[in-house]
C-alpha cells in the first residue's frame, strides 16, 4: 500500500512538473529563469574544494567529465556577477571562479597573457579569438560589480595579449586566429570583429573609467569595419568569412562561401544599435549605424525563418545566404537571446514580436523540471537532449546578457 501511494504521489508531482514546463513564464518570471539557470550550475557543477565548477554537464546535472573550460568558466562568472547583488553567495563563488582562472587558466609567451583553452591544457600553439575574448567575459563583469583592484589588474594584461595577438595593424580589426610560427592569415571572420566587443570591450569601457580612452580607438575602428562590410544588401544577410583585407570571401561563381545564422544578423543590428550608448562616436556615425541596424532588423524578421511563419513559434539554426534555403531546422537558444536582445533595443517597435519572442523562449529552452536549459529543440520544440546543458561554451552568459538588457529597458 505504501508502495502504491509513493508511486502515487511521483506520478503526480511529474505530471504537475510537465504541466509547470508548458506555462507561461511572467514578466516576475524572468527572474525564476535566472535562478533556475545558475542554480543548476551551482547544484550539479559546483565543486568546493577547488573552488570552481566542471564545465561538463549533462542533462540530468551528471557531471560527464572533469574539464574545466575557460569560456565555459567565464560565462559562469559573468552570470553570477550580475545578479550577486541580491545573493552574497553568487559573488563569493565568482570570486573562487576568478580565481581558479588566475591561477590555472591564464598562461604567458611572448606576445603576453592568455586564456588557455582549459585548465592543464599543455602550451598551447594555436589561439583563437572567441576563448581569448570570453576569457575576459566573465571578468570584465565581475569588475563592474566589484571594482576590485586584482581583477582589474588580470583583465589589462589580458587585454594587451589579445590586443598583441589579434589586431592587424594595416587592414585593421581584429584577425581570428593566431598560430605560433604560422602567423594569423586567412582568419578573419565576423565574429572577429564582433566577439570581442560584445563578449567584454563594450562592458569593459563602461565599467573601467580609469582606462576608458584604451579601448574607445578599437570600439570605433571595428564597429566602423562592420558597418562597412558586415552586412550584405544583396543577399540581405550578414558576411560571416573575410580576406584579408577585409572583402568578402566568395566561390568561383561569385556565391558567398559560407552559411549563416539568424542570430549573428541579429547581434550585428544589436552591436550597431548600442553604438547610440557609446559618446566617443561622432552623431553622425551614431546616426548611420542605427539605421543600419533597424534595417537589418526589419529586413530579418521579413525572411521566411520563423516556423509556421510565426515569431512566437521561433526560429531555424541556419541557411543558405545565396538560396535562402533553411539547412538547419532546430532551433538554438544562444541566436533567440541576441534577436531578443536586438528588438529590445529597437526603441518600441516590435514591442509585440519582442514579448512573442521571449515567451517563447521561456517555454521552449528552459527546463523548469530538472533545472538549466536546453542548447537546441527540434522544429516542433522537443528538447535534444544529446547536447549539454554545460560544455565548453555553454553555461550562463547568454541568457543572463538577454535579461540584462530586457531590465536595462524597464
Amino acid at each position: 500500500m505504501i508502495k502504491i501511494l509513493k508511486f502515487i504521489f511521483i506520478a503526480f508531482c511529474l505530471i504537475s512538473c510537465q504541466n509547470n514546463q508548458k506555462n507561461e513564464v511572467t514578466k516576475g518570471d524572468k527572474y525564476v529563469v535566472s535562478n533556475n539557470l545558475i542554480h543548476f550550475f551551482i547544484n550539479y557543477a559546483w565543486n568546493d574544494s577547488i573552488g570552481t565548477f566542471y564545465s561538463e554537464i549533462d542533462n540530468e546535472g551528471k557531471v560527464v567529465s572533469d574539464k574545466i573550460y575557460t569560456v565555459a568558466s567565464s560565462r559562469l562568472i559573468y552570470g553570477l556577477a550580475y545578479v550577486s547583488k541580491s545573493n552574497k553567495d553568487y559573488l563569493r563563488k565568482a570570486i573562487r571562479t576568478f580565481q581558479f582562472q588566475k591561477n590555472h587558466l591564464i598562461g604567458s609567451n611572448e606576445h603576453g597573457n592568455y586564456s588557455l583553452s582549459y585548465a592543464n591544457e599543455p602550451t598551447p600553439t594555436s589561439f583563437d579569438v572567441w576563448q581569448q575574448a570570453y576569457g575576459l567575459c566573465g571578468i570584465t563583469e565581475l569588475y563592474r560589480n566589484s571594482k576590485n583592484d586584482e581583477v582589474i589588474s588580470t583583465i589589462n594584461s589580458l587585454h594587451k595579449g589579445f590586443i598583441n595577438k589579434f589586431r592587424d595593424p594595416i587592414n585593421k580589426g581584429f584577425w581570428g586566429e593566431f598560430k605560433e610560427g604560422k602567423g594569423v592569415s586567412g582568419s578573419k571572420s565576423l565574429q572577429s570583429l564582433l566577439y570581442p566587443m560584445t563578449a567584454y570591450m563594450i562592458n569593459l569601457w563602461n565599467a573601467d573609467n580609469l582606462h576608458k580612452t584604451n579601448y574607445e580607438h578599437q570600439l570605433a575602428e571595428n564597429i566602423d569595419l562592420l558597418y562597412q562590410h558586415g552586412w550584405n544588401e544583396k543577399t540581405s544577410w550578414v558576411n560571416v568569412k573575410f580576406n584579408d583585407d577585409w572583402t568578402v570571401q566568395k566561390t568561383e561563381n561569385g556565391d558567398c562561401n559560407f552559411t549563416v545564422t539568424p542570430g549573428h544578423n541579429f547581434q550585428l543590428a544589436a552591436l550597431l544599435l548600442r553604438a547610440a550608448s557609446l559618446n566617443f562616436l561622432s552623431d553622425e556615425n551614431k546616426a548611420k549605424y542605427q539605421s543600419l541596424g533597424k534595417h537589418i532588423i526589419d529586413v530579418t524578421l521579413q525572411k521566411n525563418i520563423f516556423h509556421v511563419g510565426e515569431i512566437g513559434n521561433g526560429f531555424y539554426s541556419e541557411v543558405n545566404p545565396n538560396t535562402n534555403k533553411i539547412i538547419d531546422t532546430r532551433k538554438t537558444w544562444w541566436q533567440h537571446a541576441e534577436a531578443i536582445i536586438a528588438l529590445s533595443l529597437y526603441e518600441e517597435k516590435y514591442e509585440k514580436e519582442q514579448k512573442d519572442l521571449e515567451k517563447f523562449f521561456y517555454k521552449t529552452f528552459t527546463d523548469r523540471i530538472v533545472g538549466g536549459e536546453y542548447f537546441y529543440v527540434t522544429e516542433n520544440n522537443k528538447p535534444i537532449t544529446t547536447e549539454l546543458k554545460g560544455s565548453i561554451g555553454k553555461s550562463t552568459y547568454h541568457t543572463i546578457e538577454m535579461l540584462r538588457f530586457i531590465t536595462k529597458k524597464q
